[in-house]
């Protein structure tokens, strides 16, 4: 048509009106300029734009970009005849082809070459079978993704259960460790109380032998003393003197009868003190062997307690170093220094929990 004919008059006001909404259909499309031609045979409109989107996560937030700017109002998923150019193209003239209906004019489509009905059911089934296809496929990826998932939440129960476990053996690891240090020490001090008894229990045994041959010595001097018996009946020493013709009574009691009476009178003595001594020293020996003896096997059965203890420790510390092994030594730290800072974290609590009650 003329562009000065009436025709041409109506086509200036639909081009108007279809580019007055085009910026709100297209809000991707950043339009800078619009020029309506009306100096040419046939009207027409040049419309210049910049595709963009935002919201980018690499590079550049906001970028050109053609496809992505079609994507955000609708046209997505185009194939190699219908791009989504050609899907947006197509939506356009649909728009255009409103408007001019609008205003009486019927948009003939001249050489579109549309394929017959038949052919386009056949590809509409085509795309049935292969959007099938794809939710099935779509269905097993849900499938083994939740499958992926699941295997995922029990490897980590699995990893925390094996965490705590961890944690646990290297506490019960660190409170052996401190207990086997405790009996090593304990085990050192009962080794040398046990040393010093055994020292002062052979002083002992020593001292009961020298008293055992004093009260041999004493034995052998009563049995010699039983077999001289005689020597006392015959000993001029220890016989009474016959008194003399003028010797008076009184004088023979105290030159003769009173000395030798004295005499025997001090040895019994010291016979007698010396028999308790010895009753006694021998009494009080064998009860303080008889004490070291039992304080001894007490100790013995202590330090064979301890020796079973340090075994069961050196057992538990094999059994972290299995752990190590299996684990790594990095990881197995790792628990350690965590549950140790939980320790501290839930001491600490306690502490501030109890200055708070105090308060």
């Amino acid at each position: 048509m003329g562009a000065k004919s009436e025709d041409g008059q109506l086509a200036a006001k639909i081009f108007d009106e279809y580019m007055r909404d085009f910026q709100r259909r297209n809000p991707t499309l950043r339009v800078f300029s619009a020029y309506l031609h009306m100096d040419e045979a046939t009207p027409h409109l040049h419309i210049d734009f910049i595709p963009y989107t935002t919201g980018s996560k690499r590079g550049l937030e906001t970028r050109v970009s053609l496809k992505k700017a079609l994507a955000e109002i609708g046209f997505k998923g185009g194939t190699r005849s219908e791009t989504e150019r050609n899907q947006w193209v197509a939506a356009e003239k649909e728009q255009l082809a409103e408007i001019m209906l609008q205003h009486g004019i019927e948009w003939e489509k001249k050489g579109t070459h549309e394929k017959h009905l038949s052919v386009l059911d056949f590809e509409k089934k085509e795309r049935a079978k292969e959007v099938a296809e794809l939710e099935q496929k779509i269905s097993g990826s849900k499938e083994e993704l939740s499958d992926i998932l699941h295997r995922q939440i029990a490897a980590g129960r699995e990893t925390e259960q094996i965490r705590k476990e961890g944690e646990a053996i290297w506490q019960e690891v660190s409170e052996l460790t401190t207990t086997n240090h405790l009996l090593k020490e304990q085990t050192e001090m009962l080794t040398e109380d046990k040393e010093k008894l055994l020292s002062e229990n052979e002083k002992l045994e020593k001292q009961q032998k020298k008293l055992q041959q004093g009260i041999n010595k004493m034995v052998q001097s009563k049995e010699v003393m039983e077999r001289n018996i005689h020597a006392y009946d015959e000993d001029v020493k220890w016989q009474l003197a016959e008194p003399g013709a003028l010797m008076s009574a009184k004088a023979y009691r105290d030159k003769k009868a009173l000395p030798l009476v004295e005499k025997l009178k001090e040895v019994i003595k010291n016979l007698t003190i010396k028999c308790v001594q010895l009753t006694e020293q021998g009494k009080k020996l064998t009860a303080k062997v008889d004490g070291q003896k039992k304080q001894i096997s007490r100790l013995t059965d202590k330090v064979m307690e301890q020796s079973d203890t340090i075994d069961r420790l050196q057992e538990k510390a094999s059994d972290l170093g299995r752990l190590e092994r299996h684990f790594g030594r990095e990881q197995v730290q790792s628990i350690v220094e965590r549950s140790k800072a939980l320790e501290q974290a839930e001491r600490a609590n306690k502490r501030s929990k109890r200055s708070f009650e105090m308060s």
